[in-house]
């Protein structure tokens, strides 16, 4: 006679193994998935670091041509300004 609480033990056991394997296949998708969501994003990234260097660019060369245009009305030179900084 089998012991009963041994082939209990045995099904939970196999029970358990196909969940993990499940498991494991839905991550491996998972990382697929992620690996190609990062490929498409890397064009993305670099896209928005140029643009922050650009805005970084515009806001230092924005900021010299306000201090140039100060100088030179400081000095009475009487130059129109053309510059809008709105």
């Amino acid at each position: 006679m089998e012991n009963p609480h041994e082939e209990r033990q045995t099904l939970l056991l196999e029970r358990i193994i196909k969940n993990v394997d499940l498991l494991n296949d839905a991550l491996l998708e998972l990382d697929r998935s992620v690996a190609e969501i990062n490929t498409h994003n890397h064009e993305i990234t670099i896209a928005s670091e140029l643009w922050e260097g650009y805005r970084r660019n515009v806001a230092f060369n924005l900021a010299n041509m306000q201090e140039a245009q100060g100088q030179g009305q400081g000095q009475g030179q009487g130059q129109a300004s053309t510059f809008n900084a709105s």
